[in-house]
């Protein structure tokens, strides 16, 4: 102890040794002070340090890193990073690059003894505690305490801190590439030409070398727990503060023209000096054009911004009173606080009966809308209980016949909630009305509503007592039960009565307030404008790293609109700020000039910083400076917003829920087992809009990737860069000056489509309509938008609603019987109910006039018509069968049900918007406007429906979804009916629409017997009207739901316009390439041209020849051969990838790293040949593995075969002279496959109606295979090919066995021999049929398999591959019998003496020998056809067990 105590001591002593400002002696002043009035007068001294603004700091950094008066002593001397030396407390990874390695070199550290350092830090790490006691210590519970182990943790040792070495400035070689860049092409080439022929990828072309591709391990990101709240200080550095104005310190050199850059072909070798740069160019421009534009993309880098958008200034700091709120007064004179709502977020675990609502207030004394949060707390929970109308003994499990009064459910309810532990609660009489599928709740009734705190557990839906019989409403959530009842229908300005700041702060909002009752939050009535939102546009840039195979962000992109209006179209421009921030992957260094090259960068304001951990921290605190209420982007909730949260956790970023606005210690919930699904709660607070889930719902493309959508909506070329490219787009300033550009064009795409497609104001009137959450709406969630507009209108009728399922259930308990029974078994599942009518149609081509005549919105308008509602309609009990029980429709004196009544509102504002788009003096914003509107009001009246058949929705109905299509097939039929009468042909009809033969060529006659057809079937209905929906001429009618026509429009000046529709047809699959949609196309216009039918013909067959040609020969563009197809699920999770093309190249993509293809993603790949003999579904791969792997070819034989084969064979089916085997013959196939595809098809017709035995032999006979001989010879072994009985020469007829046509030996000795060949070769067609071997009917298919398939239809078992075909045995047992028939006939002597004419049986020459030969094979083949029993009917066993007689009779 005294040992301790001295050295303690010693200690101590060492320390005033070296005090110098009289540190010590100032603390015995204040000890000897202790306990007296005296206080301690601190002496102002002279201050050491010279005070500067943070901005004077950054510039006297920037220029001391700059200056170069250090003399570098071989990286072992004395090094300065110009910092001072109270920056060693910030992260050092701003500055310099965090290694793990140590390095050896020694830095100078003066006359100070190693070891022996005077912070306090040093001396905690000196003590000899375990660290293994931090973990037990909540560091949460102790701010001070956790600030201390965060610098512990985090912060570098003055000792232990090594400079960075100087860069020498003499020319040196150095290769600074990973091996992954090594290996890898160049990503990141200017094409200069448009579209990459497909000559360097087919078989017979010149190959070319390129590396091969390199196939890496699947990203597993490492989640890292962390818990600790951390201070927002770190965010608001000085060092970040830093970074942002390093671009100001610098001096403006002469300009880069970027323009030029992006013209120029680059092309880089890895071992090269990157010093030589001139040398590099020279390489450069004696490229040949062919390998420039060989196997990188074209990189678009057209963004054009300018440095004089300064983001920082356009955002000013305002400061907040947190003790006061900004109030207004009403017109009755009360102090309101009044926001408008955006969004809103609630947590039922963590934080229940609390909301959190986040929008937008006004401040008067900045003229500007900040973010603002109201919480609305102490949500309770509402239950109904329904009364027994006699008491039920629960014991006996009988009635007791004692009536039930509110007291006793009260006092029985009261145990119950004492056993819950819930002490408080309220209760009241209520009457209330029910309408769903429960049948013992009567429709009025009075219940005992009982209201809880939330905090205490739901009470059980299947809770039953002796004095109640259900309980309803558990399930309501608090964000639920406050929009119904505040009447909260979408965004809108709300009232805060009683209002009262809230402190400490739980969001990161400029304004903050709570209210603890819901009813002091009223929506405002007054016509206030919509404010406008803070808009960001977000791009994240990711690399893959080659080490750890994740992801990792090298740069953030973002455009901004301070001012973004909702509910207008958008402003133009669209953006009126941009920045990014820069960082380099952790395995690779910045090129060496890039810091000038930044200088003379105009396009967009770049913060360069030296780590990723730095970038994130600095892109935080620019979105709390920004605060933006919208974030759009492309894929953001499947890729960005999951790979952000990823790299936080795993980074440790302090203040992550920054990228919300509502305040988390806790890290982001992260689904690893599902690929890692971020949390989407991440962002509440904050709107988010993915263009991707919006243009899904509001077009169609063959695929939703930003490639595709900038040219189908934007008209505008655009190419992605792979995330396993990035690496090689660092090793030089003009490839990472195109990669910023690249990184700000897509933002700027990504915002124009979101602007072009109006998301955010169709968004919001959709909302508004429906009464949802805009940011579910945003998201999809279009089930959600039925049900709040249904909940808001049973609400307000008293209604109590359904209970809401989460997830799928596979049953429910039979006495709440609120939903039928689910399957949660895999595969197709049989329809609930039978859908709409398709009528069979009458295949053929028609070139007189079509009438198509369509019902205007079938089913909505067949509730309307009927009066079909829950209210209406009498309930019927669940039926556990497969048929469902039908219901009647509900009499025609009830009141208009809600859910007709909700339609005809959505069709009556939908009428009255039209007819104010037509007024005169609309503007075009107000067109604009008006016509977003009608498209929100038919979106929801058109979806109405669904909520009922959908088996998850929260209003499924199955009973009134049966009824309504049933009325939509019977309406139909009965409009079949009346048109036939007319006298006129139906060739065919589908669900709401029926196609009418004219036979009329004028036009105006076409358009008179229209109307006459619509106002006789109109006549029928009161709300259902059908009208003329379009006129064609002439038209291909293929098999239903498939067909093409020409589309006859006449404008008002009496000008008649065709077009072209099609409807069903390969050709407008996108699981089809694009050469066989050209093919598609070309037969099709050829069809509906007004051209006679053989030039048709002779126009389709040279088409064919010379497409046959270019395919084979590579002339077709590479994008021509691109086949897309969309996942079901995620890759991992098929069971038959290995069937799947795409599901194989989803997996060797995802297996790469960079972006994860996952489910509703379209994955493109073409048929290549890899020197394997796998089947063609197994060689698929991405087009850019056949960029960068000369191993791959393309499969030229399969798109020929498979790909447009199919197509034009079915388009040309009614065509004569253009069968499937003439067409094979075009393309230069071999017809012979399709000869015998197209005798199948004509034999399985034909069977019935004309069997075998009505053919004679050689018609029957005609398609069998011919025997082939081997000649017994041993020095002969000729093959000799028995085609009949005997060989019929000039005058001279003998047997086909009598010599070898070779060798000329005599046949007859060899019978034995001759006999085993025969029977081998019957035995082998044998083996063939019970392979069993089933191949599907269609050709491009070409899907074999041994295995009999579960799912059958009418025409056979289902093909599994393409689920559009059947199959069908390879040779069936009709085929197998057919032909050891024929080889039976061919040695029945005396059948072929007898079909000799008179004079041919005067040159038979036969001798006994030889008919005694021919009767041993005869021998043998009867032999083995006996055995077969196809040719055999049984009669008794056919009529077995039909007329049994009675076992007890006897």
């Amino acid at each position: 102890m005294d040992s301790q105590d001295a050295d303690g001591a010693t200690g101590r002593s060492r320390r005033v040794k070296h005090d110098k400002h009289g540190r010590s002696a100032a603390f015995e002043i204040l000890k000897s002070l202790k306990g007296t009035k005296h206080k301690y007068e601190v002496v102002e001294e002279a201050p050491v340090y010279e005070e500067v603004s943070e901005k004077e700091f950054s510039r006297i950094v920037q220029q001391r890193q700059e200056d170069e008066w250090i003399v570098d002593d071989n990286g072992f001397g004395y090094a300065d990073d110009g910092r001072e030396i109270f920056d060693e407390e910030v992260g050092d990874d701003i500055y310099t690059e965090k290694a793990n390695k140590k390095s050896t070199k020694k830095s100078f550290e003066g006359p100070q003894k190693k070891g022996k350092s005077t912070d306090i830090k040093s001396m905690f790490k000196a003590l000899p505690t375990k660290r293994k006691i931090e973990q037990d210590v909540k560091l949460e519970d102790d701010d001070i305490l956790g600030s201390i182990m965060e610098d512990l943790h985090k912060e570098t040792d003055l000792n232990s801190f090594v400079p960075k070495p100087m860069i020498l400035r003499k020319k040196h070689k150095f290769n600074h590439q990973s091996p992954v860049q090594r290996s890898s092409p160049n990503p990141f080439e200017v094409s200069r030409q448009k579209t990459p022929l497909a000559s360097s990828y087919v078989p017979k072309a010149a190959n070319i070398p390129r590396p091969n591709s390199i196939h890496r391990k699947p990203l597993q990101p490492k989640v890292v727990d962390f818990d600790n709240h951390i201070e927002e200080d770190v965010v608001q550095s000085p060092v970040i503060e830093d970074a942002s104005q390093e671009l100001n310190a610098k001096q403006k050199p002469e300009e880069i023209d970027i323009a030029e850059i992006d013209s120029i072909g680059i092309d880089f070798d890895p071992s090269a000096d990157i010093f030589e740069e001139e040398m590099a160019e020279a390489v450069e421009e004696t490229q040949s054009p062919e390998v420039a534009q060989e196997n990188i993309p074209v990189i678009t880098t057209s963004f054009q911004g300018s440095l004089s958008n300064e983001i920082d200034s356009a955002i000013a700091d305002i400061h907040i009173d947190c003790d006061s709120l900004p109030l207004v007064k009403t017109a009755d004179g009360k102090s309101v606080f009044r926001f408008f709502w955006l969004d809103a977020f609630e947590d039922p675990y963590k934080h229940p009966g609390v909301v959190y609502l986040f929008g937008k207030v006004y401040l008067e004394d900045v003229k500007r809308y900040l973010s603002c949060c109201v919480i609305v707390k102490d949500i309770p929970r509402r239950v109904f209980i329904l009364p027994r109308e006699t008491e039920f003994d629960s014991k006996t499990k009988t009635d007791t016949g004692r009536p039930v009064s509110m007291q006793d459910v009260y006092s029985e309810i009261s145990g119950i909630m004492q056993k819950m532990k819930i002490s408080e609660f309220r209760s009241k009489k209520s009457t209330k009305r029910y309408a769903f599928s429960v049948t013992d709740i009567p429709d009025v009734c009075e219940y005992l509503e009982v209201q809880y705190p939330a905090q205490h557990p739901i009470i059980p839906s299947n809770l039953r007592g002796s004095t109640f019989s259900h309980v309803l409403g558990t399930d309501s959530s608090s964000l639920e039960i406050l929009l119904l009842e505040q009447k909260i229908k979408g965004p809108c300005w709300i009232d805060v009565h009683c209002p009262q700041p809230s402190s400490p702060p739980v969001s990161w909002c400029k304004v903050e307030a709570f209210t603890t009752k819901m009813s002091n939050l009223v929506c405002v009535n007054e016509n206030l404008p919509i404010p406008p939102v803070v808009l960001m546009c977000l791009n994240l840039t990711t690399a893959v790293n080659s080490k750890t195979q994740q992801n990792e962000i090298v740069a953030v992109s973002c455009l901004l609109h301070q001012d973004f209006p909702l509910d207008k179209t958008a402003p133009s421009p669209q953006y009126q700020s941009h920045f990014c921030v820069l960082t380099k992957p952790s395995d690779g260094i910045f090129p060496y000039d890039f810091k000038d090259a930044l200088t003379r960068y105009k396009n967009t304001k770049v913060e360069r910083v030296d780590s990723e951990r730095s970038l994130l921290i600095y892109f935080l605190a620019k979105l709390q400076k920004m605060d933006p209420d919208l974030i759009v982007g492309h894929d953001i909730l499947g890729f960005d917003l999951d790979i952000l949260l990823h790299r936080m956790v795993v980074l440790k970023i302090p203040n992550w829920s920054r990228v919300g606005r509502l305040k988390r210690t806790g890290q982001p919930r992260l689904n690893i087992a599902q690929g890692g699904i971020a949390e989407k709660n991440a962002t509440c607070g904050r709107l988010l809009c993915d263009v991707k889930i919006s243009t899904k719902e509001l077009m169609r493309c063959k695929s939703y990737d930003l490639e595709e959508l900038s040219k189908h909506i934007l008209n505008q070329k655009y190419s992605e860069i792979p995330p396993e490219f990035v690496h090689t787009l660092f090793m030089s300033s003009k490839d990472l000056i195109k990669l910023l550009d690249h990184g700000m064009l897509r933002s700027e795409l990504i915002l124009r489509i979101c602007s072009e497609l109006n998301v955010l104001p169709l968004a919001l009137q959709i909302t508004n309509i429906a009464g949802c959450i805009m940011s579910h709406t945003l998201l999809g969630g279009r089930s959600e938008r039925n049900e709040y507009l249904l909940l808001h209108a049973f609400h307000a009728k008293n209604f109590i609603y359904p209970p809401k399922y989460q997830g799928k259930k596979s049953q429910v308990s039979t006495e709440d019987g609120e939903q039928a029974e689910l399957s949660n078994k895999k595969g197709r599942k049989k329809p609930a109910y039978e859908g709409g009518l398709v009528l069979e149609p009458k295949k053929g081509f028609y070139d007189k006039f079509i009438l198509l005549m369509d019902f205007n919105s079938l089913y909505p308008s067949i509730i309307q018509e009927y009066n079909i509602c829950f209210t209406t309609v009498p309930r019927a009990p669940a039926s556990q069968d497969e048929e469902e029980t039908e219901v009647i429709l509900p009499d025609s004196g009830l009141e208009p049900g809600i859910l007709p009544t909700e339609i005809r509102k959505l069709v009556e504002s939908r009428r009255q918007v039209k007819q104010m788009m037509k007024g005169n003096d609309v503007t075009k914003d107000r067109y604009a406007q008006y016509n977003i509107r009608q498209s929100a009001l038919k979106l929801t009246a058109n979806s109405m429906y669904g909520c009922l058949g959908f088996t998850h929705s929260r209003f499924y109905a199955k009973p009134l979804a049966a009824l309504i299509t049933r009325k939509g097939r019977e309406i139909l039929l009965k409009t079949k009916e009346l048109v036939e009468k007319m006298g006129l042909d139906v060739i065919y009809g589908d669900t709401d629409s029926i196609m009418i033969n004219t036979n009329q060529t004028e036009l105006e006659d076409v358009m008179l017997l229209g109307n006459k057809v619509k106002a006789e079937i109109n006549k029928l209905y009161r709300l259902l009207e059908i009208d003329i929906d379009g006129v064609y001429k002439p038209m291909l009618l293929l098999k239903k739901k498939k067909y093409a026509a020409l589309s006859i429009t006449t404008l008002p000046n009496g000008q008649v316009l065709s077009k072209e529709e099609i409807k069903g047809l390969d050709i407008v699959r996108r699981d089809w390439s694009q050469l066989a949609k050209d093919a598609g196309q070309y037969v099709i216009q050829e069809i509906l041209s007004n051209k006679s039918k053989d030039e048709i013909v002779d126009n389709i067959h040279s088409h064919l020849i010379t497409l046959g040609e270019d395919v084979t020969q590579g002339k077709k563009a590479l994008t021509d051969y691109i086949i897309y197809k969309q996942l079901t699920k995620n890759p991992e999770d098929y069971s038959n990838a290995k069937n799947l093309p795409h599901v194989l190249v989803a997996l060797r993509v995802n297996a790469k790293g960079g972006k994860k293809l996952k489910m509703g993603d379209t994955v493109a790949y073409i048929i290549c040949l890899d020197g394997s003999d796998l089947p063609a579904t197994q060689r698929a791969y991405h087009p850019d593995e056949l960029k960068t792997n000369e191993a791959l070819k393309i499969d030229v034989l399969y798109y020929l075969t498979q790909q447009i084969h199919p197509v034009v064979s079915r388009l040309c089916a009614p065509i004569e002279g253009a069968d499937a085997a003439m067409i094979a013959k075009l393309l230069g196939l071999d017809a012979s496959k399709y000869q015998s595809v197209i005798r199948n098809v004509e034999d399985e017709e034909d069977k019935l109606m004309n069997p075998s035995s009505l053919f004679d032999d050689e018609e029957r006979f005609k398609n069998c295979d011919k025997l082939v001989l081997k000649c017994p010879a041993a020095q002969c072994s000729q093959e000799i090919e028995v085609d009949s009985s005997f060989k019929k020469e000039v005058k001279s007829v003998q047997c086909q066995l009598h010599s070898c046509p070779k060798c000329k030996i005599f046949l007859l000795p060899f019978a034995a021999n001759l006999r085993n060949q025969l029977e081998r070769i019957m035995r082998s067609y044998i083996s063939k049929y019970y392979k069993h071997t089933l191949i599907c009917d269609d050709v491009g298919c070409a899907y074999q398999s041994r295995k009999m398939p579960l799912v059958f239809t009418s025409g056979g078992p289902v093909c599994p591959a393409c689920r559009n075909s059947n199959l069908h045995l390879e040779y069936s047992e009709a085929e197998l019998y057919t032909q050891l028939a024929y080889y039976q006939s061919l040695f029945d002597f005396n059948k072929a003496e007898s079909n000799l004419s008179s004079e041919e049986k005067n040159y038979l020459r036969a001798g006994k020998e030889e008919k005694e030969l021919y009767d041993k094979m005869k021998m043998s083949a009867d032999k083995i056809l006996h055995k077969s029993g196809y040719g055999i009917v049984n009669l008794s066993s056919l009529f077995e067990g039909l007329f049994q007689q009675d076992s007890n009779s006897v």
